[in-house]
């Protein structure tokens, strides 16, 4: 990162991680180059890839919906078989994460559904067409998740995101749904070009948007990266866990939050208890992670699994 991104690049990066939403002029004073500046180094970022797009965070939970992360281990497919299966996936209204990897699961999926019939509907629908190429899987429940935004390497202090399973459902009328919609994966798109797609004042969407950031609906906005632009490894590890008080839980988040190359951290209901994501620069720095949480959290962890995540095909907190 620090060799292949330079430091005003990487402050930009840091400012739309934080909040992708932010004016030009905003990052511009912040990052001490002119706005004009600033726009052709997004724009250059984004040719790059480095950029994928600019993402709202929607809170499901509050709308009724639940997120269902799912492992899948193939078997006798080609490269071919595999394109359709990524292909099916990526096109299904219901996956919320998607990605290619490497370990004892070869897809790494995350399905935003409300509640266990519409899951039942997707895993017919999937293995009806797959099922033969499907040696085993494991499903999960998620019941919070813990978003830590990157620091690009900047040492400065970062923002979470915290979400938690809730009965406490809010039902929004369909233009509210619709703005969600568009800003979960266009984040950064202007109260103007929103308000013609509604035939209304832009206050009157900024008002909307405020709204539905008071009930936290609206959680924040981020970026979407493709890590393997700038050179980094992406692991997923889940822990099997004992003496899971409260207390012992809170202690092990906190530590999570505070490991630099950690950036998700979900309770789980399933085979494993939690999972964590985290991007490193090398396998050791992968093992030295794992190995410092193994240390410190002795008395609270049983067993762990960790995969390789080479490729993510999507990422939608709103499909």
């Amino acid at each position: 990162m620090e060799k292949t991104i330079d430091l005003k690049n990487r402050k930009i990066l840091f400012e739309l991680e934080q909040d992708s939403r932010q004016s030009l002029n905003n990052i511009a004073k912040k990052v001490g180059l002119k706005k004009e500046t600033i726009f052709h180094r997004i724009k250059n970022l984004e040719k790059q890839g480095i950029i994928i797009k600019y993402i709202t965070e929607i809170n499901i939970y509050k709308l009724g919906y639940q997120f269902y992360p799912i492992l899948f281990k193939l078997k006798d497919t080609t490269p071919i078989t595999e394109e359709k299966i990524y292909s099916f996936l990526q096109n299904n209204k219901h996956i919320g994460w998607l990605t290619k990897c490497e370990g004892a699961w070869d897809i790494n999926l995350t399905i935003v559904a409300k509640g266990n019939q519409e899951l039942k509907i997707f895993l017919e629908s999937f293995l009806s067409k797959f099922g033969k190429y499907i040696a085993d899987k494991q499903i999960f429940i998620t019941t919070e998740l813990n978003y830590f935004r990157r620091d690009f390497w900047l040492n400065k202090k970062t923002q979470t995101t915290t979400t938690i399973n809730t009965t406490d459902i809010i039902k929004l009328k369909p233009n509210d749904l619709k703005l969600i919609k568009i800003l979960s994966n266009e984040a950064r798109t202007p109260l103007v070009k929103i308000g013609e797609i509604f035939k209304t004042d832009p206050k009157n969407i900024a008002y909307k948007i405020k709204n539905l950031k008071k009930t936290n609906i609206i959680q924040g906005s981020r970026i979407f990266i493709n890590f393997s632009k700038i050179g980094h490894k992406f692991y997923k590890t889940f822990f099997s866990l004992k003496n899971t008080s409260p207390e012992n839980m809170k202690k092990l988040i906190n530590y999570l939050e505070k490991t630099k190359n950690i950036i998700w951290a979900t309770k789980l209901i399933g085979n494993y208890d939690l999972s964590i994501e985290m991007e490193v620069k090398d396998n050791e720095e992968f093992r030295k992670t794992i190995a410092n949480i193994k240390l410190n959290f002795s008395n609270i962890i049983n067993k762990h699994e960790s995969l390789l995540i080479f490729e993510e095909k999507a990422l939608n907190y709103f499909p």
